[in-house]
């Protein structure tokens, strides 16, 4: 025989504990970082930061991304707006020792973005993560240097 009040017990504990821990509801979001004519940024990493919160996605070579918070795939804690910034969207070129040179200089780097991006305090970019577990596209539009 099933004892129900039990169960109800549990259920009632249950819902009650996720009411005081707040049940955290977490977003796929993904999307594509792009220059004004189209061609896809191919290299660097989308960072947000919101209420002690900071979120990560590296760009893919077609210029898609995916945000996490700890690791991949485990989403966006929803409802909160994220200050969005670029970073180590940069090439690097190893400096080309010659005979008789001291190796070991500094790579040449060259930014691919306009230095704006690469601080979110300047960089403009918001994302608003409404209160859902719903899948959100977030495309991004950057400039040269």
């Amino acid at each position: 025989m099933v004892n129900y009040s039990k169960i109800t017990y549990c259920l009632t504990l249950l819902l009650f504990c996720c009411v005081v821990a707040g049940c955290e509801v977490r977003a796929p979001v993904s999307g594509k970082v792009t220059f004004s004519d189209g061609t896809p940024l191919t290299v660097g990493d989308v960072y947000g930061y919101a209420d002690g919160t900071h979120i990560r996605s590296p760009i893919g070579e077609d210029g898609s991304f995916e945000l996490y918070e700890v690791k991949p795939g485990d989403r966006v804690p929803a409802g909160k707006t994220y200050a969005i910034s670029i970073v180590n969207a940069e090439t690097r070129k190893e400096v080309v020792v010659r005979p008789g040179q001291i190796p070991g200089g500094p790579p040449e780097i060259t930014p691919l973005v306009n230095s704006k991006f690469s601080n979110d305090a300047t960089s403009g970019l918001q994302l608003v993560v409404p209160k859902s577990s719903q899948p959100m596209e977030f495309n991004i539009e950057v400039t040269k240097p």
